[in-house]
């Protein structure tokens, strides 16, 4: 903070960090209501994740495509969705959002429970 202020009703001092995620810019309830529930038929979403006006990413896109077609080969190859659990776990960590799947190996149980490995 460059002076004393206030972000998301929380008092900030001068000197104290923000530090913004990206991961979280979907999951706002005011731009998105009932954020944490799925909803592909969702109307008139508002999604962040590719930026914005001049900031928009040029991939997005072919970056949707890529991500449609791996899910639908996955699909085709059998996967069902409702082998992941439905409020996943996240390992901890102050800027990125990785889920731990269903499939979590030793290292991920040790990461998700706090014992080293």
């Amino acid at each position: 903070m460059a002076e004393e202020g206030n972000i998301a009703g929380r008092a900030m001092k001068r000197g104290e960090t923000v530090l913004v995620l990206l991961a979280a810019a979907n999951r706002d309830p005011l731009a998105n209501p009932d954020p944490d529930r799925f909803d592909e038929t969702r109307r008139d979403r508002r999604i962040f994740t590719f930026g914005a006006g001049p900031h928009a990413c040029p991939g997005q896109s072919l970056a949707t495509r890529i991500a449609v077609a791996g899910v639908l080969h996955l699909l085709r190859q059998g996967v069902e969705p409702a082998r992941f659990a439905p409020r996943p776990a996240y390992r901890p960590s102050g800027n990125t959002r990785v889920p731990l799947l269903a499939w979590r190996t030793a290292a991920d149980e040790n990461i998700a429970t706090g014992r080293n490995a």
